[in-house]
């Protein structure tokens, strides 16, 4: 797990987190609810620790430090390092 700290520090870190945020707004990519804080890595680093730090492999979650003001979930952590398949069932209807 070498490769893993350039993905959760650093300069290029923090400068494509910026970059998936403007790209991808505040929504968390696996409730649908605003106010997410937290970059989410669609293949998790655990598992691909070579990825690019790119803005284009995360999406916007709500992660340990900042859970969903409305649902109240962890998201990101709720998903751990499996895959995207569905997203979780919230407390609205979408």
């Amino acid at each position: 797990m070498a490769g893993v700290g350039r993905h959760r520090k650093g300069r290029p870190y923090r400068r494509a987190r910026q970059q998936m945020f403007a790209i991808y707004g505040d929504h968390c990519h696996l409730c649908g609810h605003p106010g997410a804080g937290d970059a989410d890595h669609l293949r998790p680093v655990s598992v691909d620790s070579g990825q690019p730090v790119d803005p284009h492999l995360m999406r916007p979650a709500h992660g340990a430090l900042s859970p969903c003001p409305t649902c109240g979930r962890h998201c990101n952590q709720e998903r751990g390092a499996g895959p995207v398949t569905r997203p979780l069932t919230t407390s609205e209807p979408w």
